[in-house]
């Protein structure tokens, strides 16, 4: 009779020490998409925000024209 016992507890030890890594890997592989998905979309907005600018609206006292010369 011992030894069953101490089978079973070996398996649940086991199984729980298992799912305990697994969870642990879940979180990780979770967290480190949630972080590449950020640095996806902050790079697109970047790109698109640069190409967004109209050359015709300005923030500044500087024209084109005085730029260009």
């Amino acid at each position: 009779m011992p030894k069953s016992r101490h089978k079973k507890d070996q398996k649940k030890r086991s199984r729980a020490r298992t799912q305990k890594v697994q969870a642990h890997q879940r979180a990780l592989q979770k967290k480190m998409q949630e972080k590449f998905e950020k640095e996806m979309e902050k790079s697109k907005n970047k790109k698109f925000g640069i190409e967004e600018v109209d050359p015709n609206e300005t923030n500044s006292d500087v024209s084109f024209e005085e730029i260009k010369s």
